[in-house]
């Protein structure tokens, strides 16, 4: 009789506690514990995120809030409590531009960062606005964890000091919602007055789809969907949540024009000066993180678009073919783009993409019904992040442990 897969999921999740249990506290009864010794290093880590967001009447954890935590926790413990990790949220050390200048000068040892802000100093990165890019979230982790970001981390690191220890989404997808009809295809962009980033990306892929483009701050956008300025805008599905966009937006199409990478950094000078064991610490810790990241936003957006759907926003997902012909917008985007960092950077970029296997995506080209199939899944992906994160707890302390037994003579 086949099981149910909450009943093989929660059965997997239990064992995995349950080894957790029997196997790692024996393996580290032997030594002082954690809590017992004075840290004989630090880490300031900050991000201008809160640490909580409201979706509906949940609150669920930021996903740069659920990196800072999962850095600190393993770090503490894997150190043995040589390190301690203090946490910084809500901009409490300075906006997103200052703290990454901060981790550069080594002020904090430890920070977010996002591309557009990276961009200043390493122009290169800029061609993650290319839109259209990545088909799916699994395309874009794979690129996120190949031989090319790899590269491109390399030369951030040589560039600016900083070194990138986990890579995961900013928040999502961005996608196009209006007030006047469903977006199908590119053709049904023409004319719509759309607000969007002021950056040169952003406004060449609108103008190229037919649509206008209209600048605004993000805290007049409501007043100015309310009255009529604008028709539209583009956002991912956590973002509508703000300020209650949604109330004001009746059409919301997920053709996932562009999505951005977001990092944890630490001060490469500053890492290089720790003894190499605990080196690696810290670079685990970052591994750590950045799978709590990305298992965080995969689980807070299928909340969000499932609270949308039940405020009455109409969800659409383009079919392949549609969604082919926004592809259109790439070409002048590349061209702007190889004014700015050259024709080589943009080519090579383009090159990586080809090599990232095809991932299923989904092709059927109906209203999304997010109370149904989309949002049963979020459970899974939450439980397969916990034993994902739960079996590299495991396995790097058991690797540690026994590493410690083979030095003593014990085995």
């Amino acid at each position: 009789m086949k099981r149910k897969p909450e009943k093989l999921l929660a059965l997997l999740l239990t064992m995995v506690i349950l080894f957790i249990y029997q196997s790692v506290p024996v393996a580290a009864a032997a030594e002082k514990p954690a809590e017992s010794k004075t840290a004989e290093y630090s880490i300031s880590i900050a991000c201008s995120s809160t640490e909580y967001t409201t979706i509906g009447t949940n609150a669920v954890m930021n996903f740069n809030y659920a990196a800072q935590l999962a850095f600190k926790n393993y770090v503490e413990s894997a150190s043995e409590g040589k390190i301690a990790v203090n946490i910084y949220t809500n901009s409490s050390l300075g906006n997103a531009s200052e703290i990454l200048l901060q981790c550069m000068q080594g002020v904090i040892e430890c920070s977010t960062a996002g591309d557009s802000d990276l961009s200043n100093y390493y122009p290169n990165i800029q061609v993650f606005t290319i839109p259209y890019a990545f088909e799916n979230r699994a395309e874009f982790y794979e690129f996120l964890d190949g031989a090319y970001s790899q590269n491109m981390f390399d030369e951030i690191a040589k560039s600016t000091g900083v070194k990138i220890i986990a890579a995961f989404d900013n928040g999502g997808f961005r996608n196009f919602s209006n007030n006047i009809h469903q977006i199908h295809t590119a053709d049904d962009l023409k004319g719509l007055k759309i607000r969007c980033m002021q950056s040169a990306s952003y406004i060449t892929t609108l103008e190229t789809l037919g649509a206008v483009p209209t600048g605004l701050a993000f805290s007049e956008l409501y007043s100015a969907l309310q009255t009529g300025v604008v028709d539209g805008q583009e956002n991912s599905p956590l973002v509508m949540l703000d300020n209650s966009i949604y109330e004001q937006q009746k059409y919301y199409t997920l053709d996932g024009h562009s999505i951005s990478p977001a990092f944890i950094i630490v001060n490469e000078k500053w890492l290089r000066s720790l003894p190499d064991d605990l080196q690696q610490v810290v670079l685990d810790g970052g591994k750590i993180a950045q799978t709590a990241a990305r298992g965080t936003i995969a689980s807070t957006e299928g909340m969000a678009l499932n609270f949308l759907n039940e405020k009455g926003v109409e969800i659409y997902t383009p079919t392949q073919e549609e969604r082919e012909t926004f592809k259109v917008a790439q070409q002048p985007v590349m061209e702007w783009l190889g004014s700015e960092i050259g024709d080589k950077a943009v080519s090579e970029f383009m090159d990586a993409l080809i090599e990232i296997e095809p991932a299923d995506t989904q092709t059927v080209g109906t209203s999304v019904n997010v109370s149904g199939d989309r949002t049963n899944v979020v459970p899974y992906i939450v439980m397969i992040v916990l034993l994902v994160l739960a079996l590299a707890v495991v396995l790097i302390k058991l690797k540690r442990t026994i590493k410690k037994y083979e030095t003593n003579g014990i085995i």
